[in-house]
């Protein structure tokens, strides 16, 4: 449960103070979001210009990558005596270390990119927790959707800032990819410290170092499965734009742009519909329309038998699942409807971090030998089985109560009387 669950845990704050920690929430997470994307909108093409790399090499590359990810719930562990907005201070310090690095020494050895890029990753990924928790954290009992929504949505416009810069800046003839690395770690300083001008008194307690609980297990298998799912379209849906249709850095800038332009709209209302119908049949529809995005994304070539049409429906395939990814945080919110305090709820959602990780670090490697083996449409066929299993799991999700809903008492067949 939340603080608005257990009085005795939330100390009580003013509506001024309450409304003051909101706003500093939404610009770090603005600036987090620029950071971000400014750094994502150049990365793929970084790697294709300065180190010519392949596919089968983007996909090992992953690996290292994600390691942070994995390693998270021991980091999260370690620091588990910080409140948990100097955890995000410390996130964000981190991923600004790690963008500098590879904008003053990456773009010469591959060895200290790759290094560079782990620490980048580490930040990013101790970030990640808590976002979500300090946005439950902030929201009420019943509109904890609406409240992730809107920190999904302060994110995505973070994420147009971003993409748009580099839009703008970026000459496809002479990329400034340090000049756009070192922005995105300016950008990132400055989130760090914001979050440390935070202060929410019932989210300071200290955390257990590590949360692992039976009761939690559907959690942590959406979370396994939602990291295959979401590192094939993280890694090889730009590789596909960018090898297959051509794609130069500043028009991948301007869509991840419209994409995030999208999800403007489409993320406060996602949050609201988990708040409404509940996150089973929104996490169920998500794995469906999936199954089609991954279809449309593998096969346009075939299915529309023009290079302009294939291109303009891989465009949409693109945008269409970056909006999907809004709906993942119904995961955040079936978990946090099971836990007893916020502090529990930041250690179990970097749990599922790191559990997202797991696959999430071995699947490019083995999408990117797929890739060249069998061709890139096989990647994305394995990603659409992948989208049938979420959405059967999902179904699992016991369905929303009603509020207001009382349990069912059972009478006895032979008095009527009613069992406690």
């Amino acid at each position: 449960m939340l603080p608005s669950e257990h009085p005795s845990t939330c100390p009580p704050q003013t509506a001024s103070s309450s409304s003051n920690q909101i706003w500093l929430f939404f610009a770090a997470i603005l600036l987090m979001g620029v950071a971000s994307r400014t750094q994502e909108s150049i990365f793929s093409n970084f790697l294709a210009d300065t180190f010519n790399i392949t596919a089968g090499g983007r996909g090992w590359l992953e690996l290292p990558r994600e390691l942070p990810g994995f390693l998270v719930v021991l980091v999260a562990g370690a620091l588990a005596a910080l409140p948990v907005t100097r955890l995000g201070m410390t996130g964000a310090s981190i991923m600004a270390c790690g963008i500098l690095g590879i904008a003053l020494l990456g773009t010469t050895s591959f060895g200290l990119m790759v290094v560079f890029m782990v620490i980048a990753s580490t930040g990013m990924h101790l970030a990640m927790p808590v976002a979500s928790s300090l946005a439950i954290g902030l929201g009420g009992k019943h509109d904890r959707g609406k409240r992730m929504g809107e920190a999904d949505a302060v994110g995505t416009l973070g994420m147009i800032l971003g993409s748009a810069f580099i839009w703008v800046i970026f000459d496809k003839t002479s990329p400034q990819y340090r000049t756009g690395f070192t922005c995105a770690a300016l950008v990132a300083v400055l989130a760090a410290i914001v979050y440390r001008q935070m202060h929410v008194p019932h989210l300071h307690q200290p955390r257990a170092r590590l949360v692992f609980r039976r009761k939690y297990w559907l959690y942590y298998v959406l979370e396994f499965f939602h990291g295959a799912r979401k590192q094939i379209f993280l890694t090889f849906g730009p590789w596909v734009l960018i090898k297959v249709y051509g794609f130069q850095a500043e028009t991948m800038a301007g869509l991840f742009t419209l994409s995030a332009m999208a999800g403007l709209v489409f993320k406060p209302l996602a949050g609201r519909v988990i708040d409404r119908i509940g996150e089973r049949w929104v996490l169920v529809a998500d794995g469906i329309v999936l199954v089609l995005v991954c279809v449309g994304y593998g096969y346009a070539l075939q299915i529309t038998g023009d290079m302009e049409k294939a291109r303009k429906l891989a465009c949409a395939c693109f945008i269409l699942d970056d909006m999907l990814f809004a709906l993942g945080s119904g995961r955040a919110i079936y978990v946090s409807r099971l836990v007893h305090s916020p502090q529990e709820l930041t250690s179990t959602l970097a749990m599922g971090v790191s559990i997202n990780h797991i696959v999430s670090m071995t699947i490019p490697a083995v999408a990117g030998a797929i890739w060249l083996g069998f061709g890139y449409q096989r990647v994305f066929l394995a990603g659409a089985c992948l989208a049938v299993v979420i959405s059967c799991l999902a179904s699992l999700i016991p369905p929303k109560r009603r509020a207001g809903a009382l349990p069912r008492k059972r009478t006895s067949r032979t008095t009527g009387t009613k069992r406690t």
